[in-house]
């Protein structure tokens, strides 16, 4: 079973949008973007005037080396919900990574774009463990772990 990956899916209302929040927020790299034909556009029943540049039917960017997946909610308005949380962990020994994923939240906390709800930092246990919500609602954790 060591073929099967999880790979997170996350769907916008304007992915167009948050593809920009991401790249800079984030600093999301590797962005890739397609929008609907009109083939699929009439498949889905769009609007003849909706403007198909603004729509994406598939996306992906790179976070520390990590894909990304996302796309428009064509289904409606996507509900929010604390339910999914995004984790990277890491090892707390490893300085390369760990002061990789430090950068990382130093930089969404700086962009004031996102609600801090634990600090990043070191733990009774020993770990390191912080976890933030970006505009969108979802929950980011960051854990360096022993």
């Amino acid at each position: 079973m060591n073929n099967i990956n999880l790979i997170p899916y996350l769907t916008f209302e304007n992915t167009k949008e948050a593809l920009d929040y991401y790249q800079t927020v984030f600093g999301a790299t590797d962005v890739q973007r397609v929008s609907p034909t009109e083939k699929q556009a009439q498949e889905m029943s769009l609007n003849d005037d909706v403007n198909l540049d603004d729509l994406t039917m598939q996306a992906s960017f790179n976070i520390l080396g990590k894909r990304f997946f996302c796309a428009d909610s064509f289904l409606g308005k996507p509900v929010i919900s604390s339910m999914i949380s995004l984790m990277f962990e890491v090892d707390l020994h490893d300085s390369e990574v760990l002061s990789s994923l430090q950068d990382l939240y130093d930089q969404v906390v700086a962009s004031e774009e996102v609600k801090v709800i634990v600090t990043f930092e070191k733990k009774s246990s020993g770990n390191k463990y912080g976890q933030i919500v970006d505009k969108y609602g979802i929950t980011w954790i960051f854990n360096a772990v022993k």
